[in-house]
């Protein structure tokens, strides 16, 4: 299994594999799902060689009178995302370079541990998606208030990414978003092949709130086995309230 460092490094040589693109702002969310993965199979979080607290003390002498994390200091003076994504890794670089006497190797003893025929999941990623009361309700609290359903997709790419580091290639939640992904294909054919963040960002018109909306309706459609053609949430209301309607006139 991977460390905090070594699995920033694999997401900086494959950043499409794992974040679908280049953007900064998906890192932190692939690296909770990761985490989060990890904690529902009764694992702790992911090793950091460089301890947080480190980082930051590090972090803070290097970027005087700015209150924001690392990330959005590299969105703020950088050109684009690409440039960012790339004076991020620098930056990353340098601290593990000038902090060498603060890093601590360990290996990961839950992971080795690790053996599923005697582990038990204490939650899904499809009801941790869900769930009304968290991410559905407040993700602005996981995600910020940008991009959040990008941010979402990295916490389900991060996720997935940790249950095949532990082994794990065949679990429920792994063929939900993969048949989910397939299912979107053949009813978005425009956008095949696109990850399901973008697909939504472009029928929402870039619209965050809208975006997630979208997504949300068409993975409880998927869930619930309706074909690729059924027509949208609102056209059943529509077609109801109409049946409705005229059957209250005719009694």
């Amino acid at each position: 299994m991977p460390d905090y460092e070594s699995l920033l490094e694999r997401i900086r040589q494959s950043p499409k594999e794992h974040l679908g693109q280049r953007p900064i702002s998906k890192i932190s969310s692939y690296i909770m799902g990761y985490d989060f993965a990890r904690q529902m199979w009764g694992l702790s979080a992911i090793h950091r060689r460089l301890s947080l607290d480190k980082y930051r003390e590090w972090v803070d002498s290097k970027i005087h009178l700015c209150r924001q994390n690392l990330q959005s200091f590299c969105l703020l003076v950088c050109e684009d995302e690409k440039e960012a994504f790339d004076l991020f890794f620098e930056f990353q670089d340098l601290a593990l370079e000038e902090c060498k006497a603060d890093l601590v190797i360990k290996e990961d003893i839950d992971a080795k541990n690790f053996n599923l025929s005697q582990a038990t999941k204490s939650r899904t990623l499809v009801d941790f998606i869900l769930d009304k009361e968290g991410i559905r309700k407040r993700p602005a609290m996981y995600f910020g208030n940008n991009h959040q359903l990008g941010g979402l997709w990295a916490m389900c790419s991060g996720f997935l990414w940790a249950e095949k580091d532990l082994g794990i290639t065949d679990s429920s939640d792994a063929m939900n978003m993969e048949l989910f992904q397939l299912w979107l294909d053949e009813r978005y054919p425009i956008a095949k092949g696109q990850t399901w963040d973008k697909l939504f960002y472009f029928e929402a018109l870039e619209g965050d709130k809208w975006a997630l909306e979208q997504f949300y309706e068409n993975f409880e459609m998927f869930l619930e086995g309706k074909n690729t053609d059924a027509p949208p949430r609102w056209v059943e209301i529509a077609i109801e309230t109409i049946k409705k309607n005229q059957k209250e006139k005719e009694e």
